[in-house]
């Protein structure tokens, strides 16, 4: 499982694909939830990077079914966080919310800046695709500010990305120029493939 998320990381997919069948193979014989939750959340994240959304979507559901009856709330968090993502992808922005309400309640007011940064990031590309404005750009302000600027270089990207297309909407050119340059320089560095893709073609349509 951890061998497929460094694979997925350094976009070697098939080879992550690959490692996975493996383990499936052996998921029988797994008793311990936390293994079927992290051989789950890592089927899901690889669906997700390979634009195989209901896939990933039915996976890190029965992650979170598995953590629904433990404590794990920070795990739980990030599997709703990790579902409302990939709703938004589906463009299904309003049952995304129910999926950041949940995370945001289960972070609580001790949260890393990387896990509210996402958040925020989120809610943000959510209102925005919903037509609210001022919720997008302040989410989307929220999401950049929380994170150091020279820590997080990826999660940075995508708080920049989520901020240029709510200056977009709100009609700043310039604003979402400069975010969108940022953004894409970022995420081509550092983050996957789909994102800088998707980011580009983003900036592309402003």
């Amino acid at each position: 499982t951890y061998l497929s998320y460094a694979l997925t990381d350094l976009g070697e997919l098939r080879r992550a694909e690959q490692v996975l069948e493996e383990a499936i193979g052996q998921a029988r014989e797994m008793t311990d939830a936390y293994s079927r939750v992290r051989l789950y959340w890592s089927i899901a994240r690889l669906a997700d990077v390979n634009g195989r959304p209901t896939v990933a979507l039915d996976y890190i559901r029965k992650a979170i079914a598995l953590l629904d009856v433990t404590d794990d709330t920070l795990h739980l968090a990030r599997a709703h966080l990790l579902c409302a993502s990939i709703m938004l992808a589906q463009g299904r922005a309003e049952e995304a919310g129910r999926h950041h309400d949940l995370a945001e309640r289960l972070l609580g007011a001790n949260a890393e800046p990387k896990d509210l940064s996402e958040l925020y990031a989120d809610q943000s590309k959510r209102a925005a695709a919903l037509g609210d404005v001022e919720l997008a750009l302040s989410k989307g302000k929220a999401a950049v500010a929380v994170l150091p600027r020279d820590e997080n270089p990826r999660e940075n990207g995508c708080a920049l990305w989520a901020l240029a297309e709510a200056r977009a909407l709100a009609g700043d050119a310039d604003g979402a120029d400069t975010a969108f340059r940022d953004a894409t320089g970022l995420l081509e560095a550092y983050g996957h493939r789909r994102d800088y893709v998707e980011a580009y073609h983003s900036w592309g349509k402003f």
